[in-house]
C-alpha cells in the first residue's frame, strides 16, 4: 500500500543505474546495488558510492561498487552490509533482489579485466545470507548471466537455500 518502504537489492555484475533512476527521489523505495567499481567497467558514469538520491530521495539509493575480480570473501562483507542496512537501517516491509548472475567466475563478463570471481557454492551462501537477515516478503528477479550451463543451478541455489535460512530461522 501507500507509504509501504520496499527495498530492491541488485546484486548484478554491473550497477542497477536503470532502477536507481527511477526511485531516485522516492523515500519509501530504497535501492542497493553492489556491483563492479564504475572506474573499472560499464558503465562508468553511475554507481558511484556518492550518488545516494536526491530530494525526498536523498538517502534513499546506496551503490557499493567492488573492485575488479572480487571474490565471495570481498563479496560477502558488502552483501552483509546491505542487509543489515535494508532491514535496520531502511526498515524495508518488502524485498526485491535483481538476482544478476553474471558475478560467476566463468561467466562472459568475468573474462573482462574486471569480472567478479563467485563461484556455484557462493551463490549458496548468497541466499543463506539474504534469508537469515530478513524477514520481510521477498520476490527473486532473475535478471543477468550469460554462462546457460550455470545460470539454471545458480538461480535455484539461491532461492532454495533462502528459503532453507528463512525455514531454519
Amino acid at each position: 500500500g501507500e507509504g509501504t518502504k520496499v527495498a530492491i537489492l541488485d546484486v548484478d555484475y554491473h550497477v542497477g543505474n536503470g532502477t536507481a533512476a527511477i526511485f531516485y527521489t522516492d523515500p519509501n523505495i530504497w535501492v542497493c546495488s553492489l556491483h563492479c567499481d564504475p572506474d573499472f567497467d560499464y558503465p562508468f558514469t553511475s554507481g558511484f558510492a556518492d550518488q545516494i538520491g536526491e530530494g525526498n530521495g536523498w538517502g534513499s539509493t546506496m551503490h557499493m561498487p567492488l573492485p575488479p575480480k572480487t571474490s565471495w570473501e570481498k563479496y560477502e562483507e558488502a552483501l552483509s552490509v546491505a542487509m543489515d542496512a535494508i532491514t535496520t537501517g531502511f526498515g524495508a516491509q518488502g524485498l526485491i533482489v535483481s538476482l544478476g548472475l553474471d558475478t560467476y567466475a566463468g561467466d562472459e563478463v568475468s573474462t573482462k579485466r574486471a569480472g567478479f570471481q563467485l563461484t556455484g557454492d557462493d551463490y549458496i551462501k548468497m541466499g543463506e545470507l539474504i534469508g537469515s537477515k530478513t524477514k520481510v516478503p521477498t520476490v527473486f528477479i532473475q535478471e543477468g548471466g550469460y554462462k546457460m550451463d550455470v545460470v539454471g543451478d545458480a538461480a535455484a541455489d539461491v532461492v532454495a537455500s533462502f528459503c532453507k535460512a528463512k525455514t531454519d530461522s
